[in-house]
C-alpha cells in the first residue's frame, strides 16, 4: 500500500470545518468510552540542558480501532529557536493501517496542529459557553489567534473579537486582518480590557508566567487555556482561576496531568485536585455536567493530543484522496 504524502498547505486546502469539528466530537465520544487509546506522551530533553526552555523532542502516539488507524507524531519543541526567527516546534504526524501496520499518510504537523487545536477550542467552547455568548477576547496575536478567531466564528454569532497582544503591533495588526475577513475585531493595548466582560477568553501565548488574573474574568465567562506548550514550566493561567472555575475541562486527563504549567501548578498550589479535572469527551457524552449555571466561570485547559491528530489527519486524508491529492510514495515492492 502506498503513502500519501500531505504538504502543510494541502492540509490547509483540504480541511473542511464542519468535517474536522465532527472528527473530533467523534475522537473524545470514543476517549470517554474506552474506545480510543491515548497515552501520556514521554518528552526526550536534551542531555545535560535542564533550563526551562530546552529542547524537547515528544512522541505522541494514539489508537483509534473506529478509524482502523494509530498514529504517531513526533514534535520538536524547541522554544529557543523564537528568539532566532523559527518556528519553535515542528512536527510530522505517520498514520497507519491498525490491520496490516503499513503507513498510509505522512503528514506536514504545522497545519494539522494549528487547525485541529483550534478546532478543539470551538468544540469546547460550543459544549461550555453560555447560551447567547458573542464578545471574544484573544491574548495573543499569532497564528494561533487568527485560527481560532475563525474557528469560533463557526460555533458563535460574534459581535466583538478584542485581540491583545504583549506587541501592540502584532495585535493591531491581526484585528484589521480579521476584520478585512469579515470578522467583527478591534485590537486593545491592555491585557485587562480585552478580557473584561468578554464573554469567552482564549489565551494563546507561549508565556511562561501567566497572561491574566481571576479578577479580571466576568461571572458567566468561559476561558480556553491554549497556549502554553507541553512543558511544566510554562503558565499562562494563575492557581486562582482554577480555584474560581465551577469547571474544570481537559482534552486528556493523563495528558494534562503529566505535561500542562497551568494543571500542574494548580494542584500544587491547592487550587484544585487531580479528581476535579473532567475530560472534554465526558461531557460531550453526558456523563458529566457542563455549565449548570450562566453565572459559572468554566475553563478548558488544552493540552493537545494525539487523538486529535489522528481524527483530523483522517478527516483529510480521506479528503485527499476524493480529491487524488498528495504525492503517492511506495516504500516497498
Amino acid at each position: 500500500m502506498p503513502t500519501r504524502v500531505l504538504t502543510s498547505e494541502q492540509v490547509e486546502e483540504l480541511v473542511e470545518p464542519e468535517g474536522l469539528l465532527a472528527s473530533l466530537d467523534q475522537a473524545h465520544r470514543w476517549l470517554a468510552a474506552g474506545l480510543a487509546a491515548q497515552p501520556a506522551p514521554h518528552a526526550f530533553r536534551a542531555p545535560g540542558d535542564g533550563t526551562a526552555d530546552g529542547p524537547a523532542v515528544v512522541p505522541m502516539a494514539s489508537f483509534a480501532p473506529g478509524l482502523g488507524l494509530f498514529a504517531i507524531k513526533v514534535l520538536a519543541d524547541r522554544p529557543r529557536d523564537r528568539d532566532l526567527g523559527r518556528p519553535a516546534q515542528r512536527s510530522t504526524i505517520s498514520v497507519y493501517s491498525a490491520e496490516t501496520g503499513e503507513c498510509v499518510g505522512l503528514l506536514d504537523g504545522r497545519a494539522v496542529t494549528r487547525l485541529r487545536t483550534a478546532a478543539v477550542t470551538a468544540l469546547a467552547t460550543r459544549t461550555l459557553a453560555r447560551p447567547g455568548a458573542r464578545r471574544v477576547a484573544l491574548l495573543g496575536a499569532g497564528a494561533l489567534a487568527r485560527e481560532h478567531a475563525h474557528a469560533l466564528a463557526h460555533v458563535l454569532d460574534l459581535d466583538e473579537v478584542r485581540v491583545w497582544s504583549r506587541s501592540p503591533e502584532r495585535g493591531l495588526a491581526l484585528a484589521q486582518s480579521l476584520t478585512a475577513s469579515g470578522l467583527p475585531a478591534v485590537a486593545t493595548v491592555d491585557a485587562r480590557a480585552a478580557v473584561a466582560g468578554a464573554d469567552v477568553v482564549c489565551t494563546l501565548t507561549p508565556a511562561e508566567a501567566p497572561v491574566l488574573r481571576a479578577d479580571w474574568l466576568s461571572p458567566g465567562t468561559h476561558l480556553n487555556a491554549v497556549g502554553s506548550p507541553p512543558r511544566p514550566e510554562f503558565s499562562e493561567v494563575p492557581p486562582e482561576v482554577f480555584a474560581r472555575a465551577s469547571l474544570t475541562v481537559v482534552d486528556a486527563r493523563v495528558v494534562a496531568l503529566a505535561d500542562s504549567g497551568n494543571v500542574r501548578n494548580a494542584i500544587a498550589a491547592g487550587a484544585m485536585t487531580a479528581g476535579d479535572l473532567v475530560e472534554l469527551g465526558e461531557v460531550l457524552v453526558g456523563d458529566t455536567a457542563g455549565r449548570t449555571d450562566a453565572a459559572d466561570l468554566t475553563v478548558f485547559n488544552s493540552v493537545g493530543i494525539g487523538l486529535q491528530d489522528l481524527a483530523a489527519a483522517d478527516h483529510v486524508l480521506r479528503r485527499a484522496a476524493d480529491a487524488e491529492a498528495g504525492t503517492m510514495v511506495r516504500t516497498r515492492a
